[in-house]
């Protein structure tokens, strides 16, 4: 028996105690698992699935069957899956619906990667060079390091392809050949952790739907580390900023500050495009009583991200202060700036661009009923504010301010605040509309949403266009056919000049006979000889842990390299066709000497870049030892000992 309590603590009659026994053990744990436990564990088990079913199953992916693959399974998972959710709708069922999604992305990136060791566009531009480049060189430190140059730090975000050389290290296999496995995870847990975060803001379908909408917004998958990076911004931000409490969702600032502190590492474009409109919402918390404990929120989460982000940006910011600098990175003309000077996605007659005019429509109406309405407005008008800052200044110095992804930004805060306008007019415009909406339609929208969203996927990261190409009857000349960042993949040969497993003869890129050419300098230099190099090829130092006297692409270029004024002193050494004077020039730049250089025969003499090209006499004489029978028209030319 036990004993009743009044509400002034005196003892009243007894109860009998029920003898029924509680749930069992099993209902205890399933009442103990929620839809962020089951989106985890779905994903897992959906990604190491994956990884087994394209091993075993072992087809050409730029055939059709291959091609199609991914298809065909995500189709089974999404019959299943609508069979499931019309009959048992449930917040943990939505969260196994997120895992697998994310999962599926994973399946289509694997397939896609299927018989090359390379990465989407790796090797191909000079942004994917510099990364492969820097991951290869982070093999030989943990901290911060240039990719080219000694006793300088990484100016791009370190994260990624530190993680990349860790794995390297770990693994056994070089840094090349897990690029591409490092976007898998990247691309497919964007989806997931975007769920995830959204998840403590909202309801678990509308966190769903934003996590289908989240890989699709930019999809570039050699930029896997910004995909994840633009999923999680939004609602980081609003988790963070906003003054919400925890049981509204807010983050403590622990997390808030870890998290933002991995982000300042992995890729800082999108904090430098969002910070008006993060400051705007701060203040405009600030304008609200209460605001201590928000203050100390924002301390703890702003010492957390320092504190994180420290080892990568101290030794960056050192170096800002007490070295000289020449910014050429952000002066890349992109061509899309003029195609799209004004980005208003929501314009354009597409799902997504429908979606980004609910989202404008939403955060205007709703601006002083929804906890959202306002922060993702403020967000929206500062990325805007930011834009209009660096078109000008284009117009006055050529520095763009990386303006060009400020589209991809701005689309994501719409096409979120969309889906979160959708969800909240949904019941209020049916009842205007005296309609009765069945239990299904939510099913159906979000199957609709995961289904054109996957398919938008696929579509991108498999190889080529049309898609199996390979075996297609009639047969597609392989000169019709597009390549893509994952046909460019299979395109290119390893450092021994062997193509990938799947690749036609007739679309193999221009190889880089890596493995002969560190052969030739180590039987001169020594098997640990790291020179200082020049080449023509920057594919050359994703294999070899050589430095670099220059990188041939500007767009990509440390501040702290001095591009400018090392190509000055290029100029100088190309105008010399004396060896003596050319040999002792060359040993003795202003930036030091050059051991090594990997040129392109032309025309007009051996090449460097655009503006480079070198006289073949300067390298006649003894200070030289030249290599001139390579492929692909370079020669080699090694300094003697």
């Amino acid at each position: 028996m036990n004993k009743d309590v009044d509400e002034d603590g005196l003892e009243t009659q007894e109860t009998p105690v029920a003898t029924t026994t509680g749930p069992g053990p099993l209902r205890r744990l399933m009442r103990g698992i929620g839809p962020a436990t089951t989106a985890v564990t779905c994903y897992v088990a959906a990604m190491a699935l994956s990884w087994l079913l394209i091993d075993l199953a072992d087809l050409n992916p730029l055939s059709l069957r291959g091609a199609v693959t991914p298809v065909a399974v995500g189709a089974v998972i999404a019959v299943v899956a609508i069979a499931l959710a019309a009959r048992f709708a449930s917040d943990r069922l939505t969260g196994a619906v997120a895992g697998l999604y994310s999962g599926w992305i994973g399946l289509v990136l694997i397939n896609a990667l299927h018989g090359t060791p390379f990465g989407h566009n790796e090797l191909h531009n000079w942004d994917t060079l510099r990364m492969s480049a820097l991951a290869n060189r982070l093999t030989t430190t943990w901290g911060s390091t240039d990719a080219f140059l000694p006793g300088l730090p990484s100016e791009y975000p370190v994260l990624y392809p530190w993680l990349v050389a860790r794995a390297s290290e770990l693994l056994g296999r070089p840094t090349w050949t897990l690029v591409g496995d490092m976007e898998v995870l990247f691309i497919s847990a964007a989806a997931l952790v975007a769920f995830l975060l959204w998840r403590r803001l909202t309801s678990a379908p509308a966190a769903l739907a934003m996590a289908a909408v989240a890989p699709v917004v930019f999809m570039h998958g050699h930029k896997s580390y910004e995909i994840l990076t633009l999923a999680v911004f939004v609602p980081w931000a609003l988790a963070t900023f906003a003054g919400l409490s925890r049981e509204r969702g807010g983050l403590h600032w622990l997390p808030a500050g870890i998290i933002g502190g991995l982000f300042v590492c992995t890729y800082t474009g999108y904090l430098m495009f969002g910070v008006i409109g993060g400051l705007a919402l701060i203040a405009a918390r600030l304008l609200r009583p209460d605001r201590k404990p928000y203050l100390l929120h924002l301390l703890g989460v702003l010492v957390t991200s320092v504190v994180v982000s420290s080892w990568y940006v101290f030794p960056l910011v050192w170096a800002y202060l007490t070295q000289t600098r020449n910014v050429v990175a952000d002066t890349y003309p992109n061509i899309v700036i003029g195609e799209d000077p004004v980005p208003l996605p929501f314009l354009e007659v597409t799902p997504i661009g429908l979606l980004a005019l609910a989202g404008l429509f939403g955060m205007c109406w709703y601006r002083a009923r929804e906890w959202w309405a306002q922060p993702m407005l403020l967000l929206l008008g500062g990325i805007y504010l930011y834009w209009a800052i660096y078109m000008t200044q284009l117009v006055g110095n050529g520095h763009t301010g990386f303006l060009v992804k400020t589209p991809r930004m701005i689309t994501m805060v719409l096409v979120t605040a969309g889906v979160l306008t959708l969800v909240r007019a949904a019941k209020p415009v049916a009842a205007a509309l005296r309609l009765t909406l069945p239990r299904g339609v939510g099913v159906a929208a979000l199957a609709v949403l995961l289904v054109s969203s996957g398919l938008v996927a696929w579509d991108k990261w498999t190889p080529g266009n049309p898609k199996g190409f390979a075996d297609a009857e009639p047969h597609v000349p392989h000169s019709e056919v597009t390549p893509n960042p994952a046909l460019f993949a299979h395109m290119q040969p390893g450092p021994d000049g062997r193509p990938s497993e799947f690749i036609p003869p007739d679309l193999v890129a221009m190889p880089m006979p890596a493995d002969r050419i560190a052969a030739e300098v180590e039987a001169r230099l020594g098997a640990d000889a790291r020179p200082m190099s020049l080449s023509t090829d920057m594919r050359l130092y994703a294999y070899e842990l050589w430095w670099g006297y220059l990188q041939r692409g500007h767009y990509s270029a440390n501040s702290l390299m001095r591009y400018t004024e090392r190509s000055a002193e290029l100029d100088k050494l190309a105008a010399i066709d004396d060896p003596r004077r050319f040999a002792a020039a060359s040993a003795d730049t202003r930036f030091g000497g050059i051991d090594v250089f990997l040129l392109r025969k032309n025309p007009d003499g051996w090449y460097f870049n655009s503006r480079v090209t070198f006289d073949p006499a300067s390298f006649r004489g003894d200070a030289f030892d030249v290599v001139d029978d390579l492929p692909a028209g370079l020669v080699l030319a090694v300094r003697t000992p």
